[in-house]
């Protein structure tokens, strides 16, 4: 008879960083790739941040795919609908220790946590949040959704806690129309949890002005 099993093993992630973590660091950012999107693709748009002021931490899918089929340039995803909860419990795993690994580096470091998902990011950051295992004093949703299994009944508590939470999206994102949007951000609003809207002329894509601006609220 068929019987399928799990083996908990050690694994090898990937991360990017940019500027150099130190006392003087005032804000931290986390911040996860879209579907397949390499980590460094990401971090490069925050190259328009004072790297001795911000430290950008990009952590990288632990799944990864060709892109075109059987050949192409390999490419990472989060997670997909096969043995979903394992991977969800993976990244979540793995991103709540790259957390504590980084803030060892600078004992009683004093400053904000950012947390930013771009795209299929915005669900992976979403549940980190959820999880409620690491502290968080903002949260950038951009152009992507909400994890839909989020359970909002112990979860608004959580996000309550934001200092401040934001969602963007561009007008012309040709994954997430404004029916769309709506819908992310009535969650919000039915779960009584502040956050602001912001809607910038473009597509499916990273903005460094908004990005610029938000970094300085």
């Amino acid at each position: 008879m068929l019987q399928t099993h799990h083996l908990i093993i050690p694994k090898t992630a990937r991360y990017h960083t940019l500027g150099t973590f130190s006392a003087e660091t005032q804000q931290i950012w986390f911040v996860c790739h879209g579907y397949g999107q390499p980590a460094a693709s990401l971090i490069k748009y925050f190259n328009c941040l004072d790297q001795n002021k911000h430290y950008i931490v990009a952590p990288e899918g632990l799944s990864r795919f060709y892109w075109n089929g059987f050949g192409g340039k390999p490419v990472p995803s989060w997670m997909t609908s096969e043995d979903r909860e394992n991977e969800i419990k993976d990244y979540l795993n793995y991103l709540n220790s790259l957390y504590f690994q980084t803030l060892k580096q600078v004992p009683n470091w004093q400053g904000k946590i950012n947390i930013l998902g771009f795209s299929q990011g915005v669900a992976t950051v979403s549940r980190w949040v959820a999880n409620d295992v690491v502290k968080v004093n903002r949260l950038i949703c951009w152009a992507g959704h909400l994890a839909h299994d989020i359970d909002w009944t112990v979860a608004h508590q959580v996000y309550k806690k934001l200092e401040q939470c934001w969602t963007v999206f561009g007008t012309e994102d040709q994954f997430i129309n404004e029916a769309g949007r709506a819908k992310i951000c009535q969650c919000l609003v039915e779960h009584q949890i502040p956050f602001e809207q912001i809607v910038f002329t473009g597509k499916h894509q990273m903005n460094q002005t908004i990005l610029k601006k938000i970094a300085e609220e």
